[in-house]
Formats: structure tokens, sequence, C-alpha cells
């Protein structure tokens, strides 16, 4: 992946493959139950090659106003995309999209054509302008740590404190779980350009394209220093120190116990306790056990930063205060994993260890305990 942020053109697009005489004859027969389209469609075409980008595409539809039926906004995200993307080529020609536009879309254009609706060109110029100065790919991928294509959530949410965004509020925007899962559209574990460019809302755009602006560069020898930091600690070794009877998954007072062994605060200096949500939120597929898998996929970067820390400040797992402790608790009732509601937290048990102060958070990173970032509201209609 490249290292400069800064770059004008826009990512090669995917070859091209003809239209299949399936598609043509479906467009064809659509075409023919209103108005003909094919003037609407090329006004967006920017580069006048005949079809359309994600990106174009995008902003095509919010340049004309569709609502849906809540009178929400209409934005395209990559399952759309893809529903007109018909023979997989990464865009959408005007037969595609005379074939696959659901009838109440074509009516609703309709609507709003019947209504005055004209294309700005002026407008449109700007947009396009604006849009094309940077390379969202190039800049995002930058972070790239493994060079596989895509960005986990450890890797998107240090590249977001990275670029050192704010909230209106003047608070950092960090990554969560949830913000992480509006852009894996396809809940695959992996966000990548192509998720990337159809959720990145325009207001989070538009702060990235501030900071470029104003001479925010990529740090290649700063960044290859915190991912050799955060590659330092496996969180899969450090989970099976916790598995005491080696059955790969954790239950809930398993779970409980590991994260009081490990000592970590909150911001205001109490103990990190694990309590039913957050239990639940490891879990995702409520068989009232966490595996290894979902403890990977469910780590907050914050809290994993936290453990990291841990580590760094020497903390060790402790194998005989934690026999000791699984001594004590074998005789407790067999565990309900139907009952997570009702489980009572496990008696305290004396730290496993004596932790040691906790090293300073490392430059980039956010205030440590974990948040849910304000989603950025609607742009208004770039054209």
């Amino acid at each position: 992946m490249g290292c400069g942020a800064s770059t004008a053109s826009p990512p090669p697009a995917a070859d091209t493959k003809p239209d299949s005489e399936a598609t043509k004859t479906a467009a064809a027969e659509a075409a023919k139950t209103g108005k003909d389209l094919t003037q609407v469609f090329k006004q967006f075409d920017t580069s006048g090659d005949g079809f359309l980008q994600i990106g174009e595409l995008k902003r095509a539809f919010r340049a004309i106003g569709l609502e849906k039926r809540k009178g929400e906004k209409f934005e395209l995200d990559e399952k759309t995309f893809s529903s007109f993307d018909v023979n997989g080529d990464g865009k959408v020609s005007l037969a595609e999209f005379n074939a696959a536009l659901h009838p109440k879309t074509r009516q609703a254009i309709e609507k709003a054509l019947d209504g005055g609706w004209t294309f700005d060109k002026a407008k449109w110029d700007a947009s396009v302008e604006r849009h094309a100065k940077w390379n969202m790919e190039k800049v995002f991928m930058q972070f790239d740590a493994d060079g596989d294509g895509k960005l986990t959530i450890t890797e998107l949410a240090r590249c977001f404190r990275a670029l050192g965004l704010e909230k209106r509020s003047g608070e950092k925007m960090a990554i969560d779980k949830a913000t992480f899962d509006s852009f894996d559209t396809n809940k695959d574990g992996f966000c990548t350009p192509q998720e990337l460019e159809a959720n990145l809302f325009d207001k989070t755009r538009k702060k990235i394209e501030e900071k470029l602006d104003s001479g925010w560069k990529f740090d290649k020898a700063k960044w290859e220093a915190s991912v050799a930091r955060h590659a330092r600690w496996d969180m899969e070794k450090v989970f099976k120190q916790f598995d005491g009877d080696s059955d790969g998954v954790l239950d809930l007072r398993e779970f409980m116990r590991a994260f009081r062994a490990l000592g970590l605060k909150k911001r205001n200096g109490d103990d990190l306790k694990v309590d039913e949500a957050m239990f639940k939120s490891f879990d995702t597929n409520g068989d009232g056990q966490v595996s290894l898998k979902e403890f990977k996929e469910n780590l907050n970067p914050k809290t994993q930063k936290k453990i990291e820390e841990k580590l760094d400040g020497g903390w060790v797992f402790d194998k005989e205060a934690w026999d000791a402790s699984m001594e004590r608790h074998k005789d407790d009732p067999p565990y309900d994993a139907s009952k997570v509601g009702a489980a009572a937290e496990a008696p305290a048990e004396p730290a496993a260890e004596a932790p040691p102060a906790e090293p300073a958070a490392e430059a980039e990173a956010p205030p440590a305990e974990p948040e849910a970032p304000a989603e950025p509201p609607a742009e208004p209609p770039a054209e």
C-alpha cells in the first residue's frame, strides 16, 4: 500500500464485463413501464465511460433527494449497489440500472422529475471535485498493517485515532464494535475499501478531508512502531491461560474471574468488572459461553490496550493462584448457560497477582474508557 496520503486519481475500476442478454431484456422491459431515465443516468456519469461507480451512484441518489417511507434520506450502501451490479464488475451500466431499479424507486425518481427536479451541473461538478481530491482507499489502506487489503476493527480504530478526528463536542471520535459493524456490511470481520467507500458518512469524510487539507501526513515510522507494540502480545494466549478446563470456551464465571485477575481499571480508578451486558457483547451467538473467536472479534480496542499495558507493565499469569481459585470453586453448582441473567457474580477473589502501576497510554490513544461515538448527522445534499 502507498504511504503518501495525497492523491487525486480514483482507484482503478474493475475490468468491464458485458451485460448479459437477460440483463438487456430486463432493462428494455423495465424502461417501457415509465419515463426513460437514460439522460438522468448519463448526467451522473462523471467520467463519461457509460458506467456509475459506487461513489457516483451513491451521490446521484442523494442529489435526487430520495427518501425512505419514514421520511429519512435514502443512502445507498454496498448491499444495494451490489443489487444493481448484476455482473459483479464493480460498476453499474445503464442496462443494469434499468434492469435492477425497483419499481417503487423508479416511481420516486419519476415523481421528483415531475415535481421539477433538474440536474444542477455546477453543484455536481463541485461535488465531484471535492470527492476526487482525496482517494479514501489510499488514505485508509495505509493503515493496513498486514497488507491483506482490508482492515480489522483494531486497524480501523487506530486509524481513526491517528487521524485525530473529533466530534462536534470536541471529544475524540473513536471506533467501537457498533461503528465497525456499520462498515462491515457482509459481516466477515473486516472492512474492505468498497465497504469503506459505501458506508463512510459524508460528515466524517469531510472531517478527514479537512485534516488532509491542513497538512496531515501518514507517519510510516510512527505507525510501524505502533503496530510492533500491538503485535507483541497474543490475546489468544492470554485467553487460553484462563480456560481452566481447556474446553476452548469461558463461561460467565470464568470470564468474570479472568478480568478480576487482570486488574483492569476504569477511567475513574474503579475496577473494571464484567457484568451481564458486557458478557453478552462477547457472547454473540448467545450460547452462554465465550469462544476464542468471539473473544478476539469482540474485544474492544480500548480494552485490548488496557490488557497490553498490563502485560507491558510486567503482569504475568499466576498459575498457582488461578489453580487455587479453580479449586475453591470446583463445588459450585454446575453453570447453567441458559440462565445468564440469573447468574450471581462469583464471590470476589483475592487478586491472583499484585498488578504493577499501569504505564502511560501511548501517544495516539484516546481516553481509556470505551464509549459509543455519536453518529455524525446526515450531511446536507452535496449537490
